[in-house]
Parts: structure tokens; sequence; C-alpha cells
């Protein structure tokens, strides 16, 4: 099976949702190499071939689907199950093979029979040298040592009793010189994110010193009747009282009704007018009482219980008292002011509806023979509800406040002692100290195993003949060839499988490339075993060289033309562009030009960041070093009419540090550090340009560090700092950036400076 194109991707790593597109990717050939920066793609790449590997779809990336397109049809993660004759070489390679830091960790064994078993001869080196200069070495180093730390942890110490006394923290132990070398260990990949400005310093200290306030009374809402009284309100208003006989004189003059009403009540039992002395007409009380019944009498004193009622609560409603705004936060004082306005003004509102029924009442009571209609009010209860609920928010959300007080104190207690120690580590510039420190320990510690070795001599070793020992003996030659001696070699145990020594005694310490190499020498091995079927493999090889110095990149390389070459599919990544030129190299020369170039890059949009693969651009594959293809995006950055929508936007301040660090280098080839090389050739120019340029760089030139907060850098600041140090190399070094300009259209293929 050979693999011709990746048609999909979705949920791996930063392949969020890939489309393979025909007119960037020509399809894969024998050999595929690939080229990106770290963090770009490249191993999660390799995870998908992995799966293929292992049957199983790799537990970080659950939801993972996948779409390859092979010259035996489509494989989705539905044939997952299914063998495939595929081996990848990555970092789940190494961890699943390899436990480095056990010393009883086992190798499986390397199984190539067919072979005829041969006694290993057995070696003894007796290794003697002279050891009094490394001792003294020893004792001067051991000196210097003991001064840095003792200069170092007398700064600590003052530091922490300073913070101490800015927090007012009375315990010395809370916070000494051990808590704060704690702090800096867990802060120091980002401390630079950790400073304060001035302003949010005194804030959060302000807000450190403040003291607790106290808890408000839950607000209890009163009862919202007023909808409840205008239903009573036309229902009275709609009551129509019908009388024997009506006085059309009495319902035509609602005083005068009201008056001869009063009047009746007063004349009970009388015979004379209690108001002129005259006789009463014999028939005037079977007359009134006709036109006053017992209903009329009903719905007047009706009326008058309901007006009472209304009054009450007008007077319930009046009466609420809400909590003074100085009780609260002085941070949620000004809207709960305005919160508090608005609720008055509903508030009279209400009250003011309220009191308009009770005109109504009286309307009614002068017209009591007539049915009528509720003259037009607002009826606001849902708005004064949302009202009083606003403020019962508010106070809620105090209340919560200063239950979490203490919690949120200590909050910014964190936050003030992490600004504080980050302010330590730039101005002391304690990194740096620490590191010439451990620098010092490492030279002791590679004194003393020297020391120790002239007093070793290599025992004798003797090994059982058998299959696995076969296998052993090839990974001791690779492993010989690869370091130039056999210190590093595996033995055979009982079990059949394979433990690494170092000078006969088991390997410790190993460093990161010797890691690397010895994981990338059992894979290779592995290649070589007996029921794997070489011609028709696909091997994939996440970035052989990590870690690896020049010398053991040729080794790789020379590996990889020697013994991949016959492979059926051969897919290989790096990030080291050196191993990359290599690559371009054995393709065009030694594997007949079969080999196809892709570029993995990590691009931001809108959504987050994901990882695209395209065809190697034409400058990376005709030059031997990144130097015009970071030039060529700069350039086409600052030529773009719509920057905005520039797709390396995010990774520019990154790319402009790498181009014009190298740039530097070719300049000053002196050992200076990256600042004082670019003050030196900026020197002259306005400052302010120079300034703003330097700033971004070191701010946001290292979006590749996962430990980095991502974030796209401010459009402007990019397009000024970009355009200001290609015009400053074009001022100043015209001919070298004519020669640039002219690589990104020239046909030549010779290599860039």
């Amino acid at each position: 099976m050979r693999i011709k194109k990746i048609s999909k991707i979705k949920d791996l790593g930063t392949f969020k949702n890939f489309q393979w597109q025909d007119e960037y990717c020509d399809e894969f050939g024998q050999y595929n190499f690939f080229y990106g920066w770290n963090y770009s793609g490249k191993t999660s790449l390799s995870r998908l071939f992995k799966c293929l590997e292992d049957k199983q779809i790799h537990p970080d990336y659950s939801d993972l689907e996948f779409e390859l397109e092979t010259d035996n049809g489509i494989l989705k993660r539905t044939d997952i199950n299914k063998s495939y004759n595929i081996r990848v070489f990555n970092e789940d390679f190494v961890e699943e093979n390899f436990q480095w830091n056990q010393e009883d960790a086992k190798i499986d064994p390397v199984l190539i029979l067919g072979k005829e078993a041969k006694d290993l001869e057995n070696k003894a080196k007796n290794l003697r040298k002279q050891k009094e200069e490394k001792k003294n070495e020893l004792k001067k180093l051991e000196k210097e040592q003991a001064q840095k730390e003792n200069k170092l942890n007398s700064s600590l110490t003052n530091k922490a009793s300073e913070i101490r006394k800015i927090l007012n923290i009375t315990n010395s132990r809370e916070f000494d010189r051990s808590a704060l070398e704690g702090k800096i260990r867990n802060i120091k990949d980002n401390y630079q994110d950790l400073i304060l400005d001035s302003n949010e310093e005194q804030n959060k200290l302000n807000s450190y010193r403040s003291k607790k306030p106290s808890k408000i009374e839950p607000l209890i809402r009163p009862i919202l009747k007023l909808s409840d009284y205008i239903n009573e309100v036309e229902n009275i208003l709609s009551t129509k009282v019908s009388a024997q006989k009506i006085i059309e004189k009495l319902k035509e003059n609602p005083r005068l009704n009201k008056w001869v009403r009063e009047g009746l009540d007063l004349h009970k039992n009388e015979s004379l007018c209690q108001f002129c002395g005259n006789p009463l007409p014999p028939d005037l009380f079977e007359r009134l009482n006709k036109h006053f019944s017992k209903e009329f009498d009903n719905l007047i004193n009706n009326i008058d219980k309901l007006d009472k009622r209304i009054s009450n609560y007008i007077e319930e409603i009046k009466q609420v008292k809400l909590p003074d705004k100085a009780r609260l936060f002085e941070e949620s004082q000004s809207i709960y002011e305005d919160k508090l306005n608005s609720l008055n003004n509903i508030k009279n509102s209400y009250i003011h509806s309220l009191e308009l029924l009770k005109e109504e009442l009286k309307r009614k009571k002068e017209k009591p023979f007539d049915s009528l209609g509720l003259n037009s009010l607002t009826d606001n209860t849902k708005e004064l509800e949302n009202s009083f609920e606003e403020i019962k928010r508010i106070i809620n959300e105090h209340n919560s406040k200063v239950e979490t007080f203490e919690k949120e104190k200590q909050k910014v207690k964190e936050e003030l002692i992490d600004h504080f120690v980050a302010l330590f580590i730039k101005e002391s510039n304690y990194l740096n100290e620490q590191e010439e420190i451990k620098k010092i320990k490492e030279k002791i510690e590679e004194l003393k195993s020297e020391i120790k070795s002239l007093d070793e001599q290599i025992k004798e070793i003797e090994r059982q003949i058998k299959a696995e020992a076969i296998g052993a003996e090839k990974i001791n030659q690779y492993l010989t060839q690869f370091f130039n001696s056999d210190r590093l070699r595996i033995q055979l145990i009982e079990d059949g499988k394979y433990k690494l020594y170092r000078d006969n005694q088991i390997a410790k310490n190993l460093s990161t490339g010797e890691k690397n190499i010895i994981s990338l020498i059992y894979f290779f091995a592995k290649l070589e075993e007996t029921h794997f079927d070489f011609g028709n493999a696909i091997v994939f090889i996440d970035d052989p060289v990590s870690s690896l110095d020049s010398n053991h990149i040729f080794k790789v390389y020379g590996f990889i033309q020697e013994k991949l070459k016959d492979c059926g599919q051969v897919f290989i990544t790096t990030h080291n562009f050196d191993f990359f030129n290599l690559l371009k190299d054995l393709s065009k020369y030694d594997w007949r030009n079969k080999g196809n170039f892709y570029l993995i890059k990590k691009l931001k949009n809108q959504n987050g960041e994901y990882s695209c693969i395209e065809n190697l651009p034409s400058i990376l594959l005709k030059f031997k070093s990144e130097y015009n293809y970071l030039f060529s995006i700069l350039k086409s950055f600052d030529e773009s009419n719509d920057k905005a929508k520039f797709e390396q936007l995010y990774i520019l301040p990154n790319i402009l540090r790498r181009f014009f660090e190298a740039y530097l280098y070719m300049k000053y080839p002196d050992g200076e550090r990256f600042n004082a090389k670019a003050k030196k050739f900026l020197e002259g120019e306005n400052f302010s340009d120079i300034k703003a340029a330097l700033k971004l760089m070191d701010e946001y030139s290292h979006e590749e560090d996962p430990s980095h907060v991502q974030k796209f850098p401010p459009i402007e600041e990019v397009s000024h700092a970009v355009s200001f140090i290609l015009k400053t190399i074009g001022k100043k070094d015209k001919d070298h950036y004519k020669a640039l300009c002219q690589s990104l259209t020239s046909g030549n293929n010779a290599s860039s400076s």
C-alpha cells in the first residue's frame, strides 16, 4: 500500500479541520520530506500514522477523524483495526520502548534470525590518566560555585524580607527564601507576563489593604397589588345600582344626591326638617328609600373600604426602605445609585397610578347609578418588579463578594507576590546567574565522573549467543558507528531482553542527544527484523535530529541514505534546516530526484490556531538557508495591501527576529548578543522607531513557545517594525538588500549567503 494524499484530518492537535488542497499539494511519492518549525504539527501528523501502526486511536485524540487516499482506496477511522505494514519513529515510539529514568528498565529484543551466531571477543580497556590537574580544577570550581550561591542566596533572603514587609506578612516562614525560590521556579518561563504596571500594582495593593465590609440584609420586595386593585376598581365602576324608583333630579346632581343620602340618615325618626324646621312630607321617606336602596348602600360601603385599602397600600409602598450606597463596595456604588434612582422614579409612577384609582372610586361614588369605564392609567407592575430584582441582585452580589472577600484578597496577594518576584527575576538577572551556577555544577559532575573513570577498568563481558544477541550486536555496531566509541552498548540479559550500559555500568544521566540517537538506532535495527516486509513498508520518521550536533546529524543522514533507499514509502519531518538541506541533496543526487518536499506550518485565525500542509515554497527549495525564505515573507507582508488578512501575521515578530538575527550574525560575527548588535546597526536611526521594533521582537517573537500566551500582535506595530528594518538594511547595506530582492525572482540554484 502507498499513501497518495491525506484527504482530511479533524481534531488531531492543531490539525483542527484539515482539507487536502490539490492546487497547493502534490500527491505523495516514494520519498516525502516535510519542513516545519517547532509546534507546527509535525509530531501530530506522525501520530496519525502511528494510529495505523498500533491499530488504535491515540488517547490524546479520541475524536480524531481522517481520510487517507491510497492506491488501494480510501482509508478511514473505521479501518483502524486492520494490519498495515507501517513503522513510525516519534516521541511515542521512544516512550514506549525506553524508560530512561528507571535503572532496571529493559528493552525488547531485535530479532534478526537466519544469521550464524558468533562469539563476541571480550574487551578490556585500562583507562589511566593523571588526576591531579582534574582535582585542582574541581576544587577551583567548587569554590566558585559556593561564592555565587552565597551571593544569590543573600539576594533571595533580602527580597523575601522586602516582599513580607510590603504585604505585611508577619510570619517569616510564610514567605521566606525557600518560598521565593519555589515561586521563581513556577513562573520563570512566563514571568514577564506577570509584571504589573504602576497603576495595576497600586490598585491591587489598595484592594489587598482594604477592610472587609459587612453584609446587607437581603432585600424583601413588597407584594405588588396594582393589577389586582385595577381589577377591583373596574368591577366597582361597572356596577350599576338599581332602584325601585330613581329620583332623576338626584341622579343628575351627584352632590345633591350625596347631600340627600346623608340627610336621610339624619332624619330617621324625625317629623320636622332639621334644616328649615318645617314638617316633613308624609311620603318623603318612602320615596327616598325607593331611590336609596340597600344595593346602593353596599356599593358606597365597598367603595369606601377599597379606597381605604388603596390608601394604606400607598403608604406601605412609600415606606419601603433601601440600603444606603455607602454600605456597598466602592466599585458597586455608582451603578447601585443609578438603579436606585430608576426604582424611585418607577415607584412614584406606581403610586401615582394607585392615586388615580382612588380618583376613579370617587368618581363612581358620585355616579352610583351609572356603569362607568376605567380611565386610562399606567400599570408598571412588571417594571417595578424588575427594578426591585436589579437592586436585589446588586445586594446579593455584594453579600457574595463579602463571603469570598478573604479568598479574593488571597488571590490578589498571590498576584502581587508573582509581580514582585517577576520584578526581582528581571532586575537581578536571576535566571542568568542561576544558569551560570548550573553550568559550573555540570562541569563539576563531569570532572567527578572523569576522575572516577580513571580508577575503573572495563570488566570482561560475557554473553550467551542467541538470536537476540545477533540483534544486540547489530545495535552495538550502530552505536559504535555513531559515537566512534564502544562506551555505550546494550547487553543481553537472562530473559532475552537488553539493558543499556555505559562503561560496563547501567547507563545513567544520558543526554537528550544520546537518548535520541539510541532510540533511532533501535528503530533502524527493528526495520531489519526478519518478519518485516521492508520493500513494501511505509516508514515515518519524525524529527530524527532533534538535540543533535552537526556531526551526529550527518551520521543520521548517512543512515537514512543507506537504510531507507529501498523502502516502499518514506515520510521524514524536521525543523532543522541544515538537515533539511541534506535531505534535498539526498533526493537530488542519491535518490534520483524522487523526493517530494512539503511545508507544515501553523497559522491562526479568529477560531484559533490550525496547521496546514502545502508544497515547499520554491525559495526554500532553492536556497540552502531559511534566510531568503524569511525575507520573502517579510517583503510580501510589507507590500501587502491588506495586512490584516496576511496568513502568517501572528508569527511575523518571530520571523522578523529570526531574519534580523541571521543578518546581524553575518554583519557582526563578533559573538555579541542580539540587542547589542541591533543597536549598533540601527545607530543613527529614529530612537522611537528603534525602541518600537526591538520591543516588538522581544515581546512577540516567541509565539511558537506553548508556554507563551497566544495572541495576535498589533498590526500597526508589526507593519511599522517590518518596514523600518527592511528600509534600514536597504539604506545601510544596499548591495546585500538588492541581492535579497533579486533572490526572490532568480532562477539560480546556487545557495545564498
